[in-house]
């Protein structure tokens, strides 16, 4: 036991993704995971009810099939993540006379840590899909160009015939770009103000989505930041609070235990309802899945574990990887074994299939985002090549 012990502690090292210099925050890494495994879950379980032939109808009516299917939404909890992580040295600089964010570090840091990645991926799907898949090269290039452009969404109206999952990935450039500029909000000193602005910014946006869909739709921008600036304020608004009151997060109680789960419920179930009151009870979800994951004394022992924060970690690889991966492996090896009995294919492809799906999304976290995460690795990278020249 004491040899597997030290084994684990010894892979855990290895994998443990670096950072830029500031302190990990355990929590938001748990909420990673948590996001993550919301979403290749509904995923795995779309696929699967199309494998056996169950319609729309089934998808949504049975309550298990749309718990999974309404788990989509926890990319929403990325997006308030993203938020909230991204605008901490603004405030820092802003409210808290902290250093000053340097923009062209900034942006060289989205570059080199976020695009290697995804265009390695992007890449790699356009040659299976071509190869393998037999599918004409020809039609699929103007699709692959506008999702190396980030671009797929706006231009098609649609998500990416490549690799479907990265129209939120559109979404977060689109926000990585306009931040500099949404975090000058920040400037307002008086607190009280401040958040009554993120509050009133957060129910506008929120209700002009909601009235004007039609036209969002027309104008291909259903898939873009113009959608989602409510939950980015919301990441704005909880980040602001986070400083503060950081210092108060320490004491745990199981009633932020039942808080959490009843955030995570709010936010899968009410998140996109046009309806006003939704939106509210989506936008409570956000600050009580947050807050519960800080001060909930059994969700903040198991979502700081170092394997819960390990697949947090990884999350932008599985994202990336995750959706092709079911695919394959559903349609090309375990489609044999399909009963046709939902709950008897559920547990059994899920046993077989999302260990895939971890195994490959941590490898390729390990030999391709992990180098990444150094933030000199293309001096590196210049520097070895030089030396074998």
């Amino acid at each position: 036991m004491p040899i597997f012990i030290a084994a684990m502690q010894n892979l855990f090292s290895k994998l443990a993704r670096q950072t830029s210099g500031r302190p990990v925050i355990k929590e938001i890494d748990g909420l990673r995971a948590l996001a993550i495994v919301a979403v290749v879950a509904s995923h795995f379980n779309l696929h699967l009810t199309r494998s056996i032939g169950l319609d729309e109808d089934f998808l949504y009516s049975n309550p298990v099939s749309r718990f999974l299917e309404l788990s989509s939404n926890g990319v929403s909890i990325f997006f308030c993540i993203s938020a909230f992580i991204l605008c901490l040295p603004f405030i820092e600089q802003y409210l808290y006379n902290g250093q000053p964010v340097l923009l062209k570090q900034y942006y060289l840091r989205r570059l080199t840590r976020l695009e290697p990645p995804y265009l390695l991926v992007l890449t790699a799907l356009l040659l299976f899909q071509a190869v393998l898949m037999h599918e004409g090269l020809r039609e699929s290039l103007p699709h692959y160009i506008s999702s190396f452009f980030y671009s797929h969404n706006i231009v098609y109206g649609r998500r990416s015939t490549i690799n479907p999952v990265a129209w939120t990935l559109e979404i977060e450039i689109q926000f990585y770009l306009l931040l500099p500029l949404l975090v000058k909000l920040f400037l307002i000193g008086r607190a009280a103000i401040r958040r009554l602005v993120f509050v009133a910014l957060i129910v506008a946006c929120g209700m002009l989505y909601a009235r004007y869909d039609s036209f969002f739709i027309a104008a291909h921008l259903q898939y873009s930041l113009f959608a989602y600036l409510p939950v980015f304020f919301m990441g704005f608004l909880l980040a602001d609070v986070y400083m503060q009151y950081q210092h108060l997060l320490q004491q745990k109680s199981l009633l932020w235990d039942i808080a959490f789960a009843v955030g995570f419920v709010l936010v899968m179930y009410c998140n996109g309802d046009v309806r006003l009151y939704m939106q509210w009870l989506e936008y409570a979800g956000y600050g009580l899945l947050f807050v519960g994951v800080f001060k909930g004394f059994v969700v903040n022992r198991i979502f700081t574990t170092n394997w819960v924060m390990l697949i947090g970690s990884m999350c932008y690889s599985i994202y990336l990887l995750h959706y092709a991966v079911l695919i394959f492996v559903m349609d090309k090896l375990t489609a044999k074994w399909l009963t046709h009995d939902y709950y008897k294919d559920l547990l059994l492809q899920a046993v077989i299939v999302l260990p895939f799906v971890l195994l490959v999304g941590t490898l390729f976290y390990w030999l391709i985002e992990k180098p990444c995460m150094d933030r000199l690795w293309p001096r590196k990278l210049v520097q070895r090549i030089r030396n074998m020249a």
